[in-house]
């Protein structure tokens, strides 16, 4: 299982625009790339910190995803944020969740 892990900050003004935008229309279209396993956000609407880490079956599901779909979803938040996010993608180590433990994740 792969984590990918983007970071930004929402202007603050727009954190309502962009709350609705993220839930209309991009989970959505995140929700329905081939190999996505889970999202889980956090925002401070005060500060505008945003994170989301999105969870996909494997690398090669994060790569499709990366080519395929997120140059449209960066392209729509951009205007809602102040710079540019930033992305990590991480083998996941540990998830409860997923009973997904280190010796499971360092074999993938």
């Amino acid at each position: 299982m792969i984590a990918r892990i983007v970071t930004c900050t929402v202007t603050p003004s727009k954190v309502s625009e962009f709350r609705t935008l993220l839930n209309n229309t991009l989970l959505p279209k995140i929700q329905s790339q081939h190999g996505f396993v889970e999202n889980i956000e956090a925002l401070d609407p005060n500060s505008g910190q945003f994170s989301s880490t999105t969870l996909w079956k494997n690398r090669s599901d994060v790569e499709n995803y990366d080519n395929g779909v997120f140059p449209e979803i960066a392209a729509k938040m951009s205007p809602l944020l102040d710079g540019n996010p930033t992305v990590q993608t991480l083998p996941v180590e540990n998830s409860s969740a997923h009973s997904v433990k280190a010796a499971a994740a360092t074999a993938r």
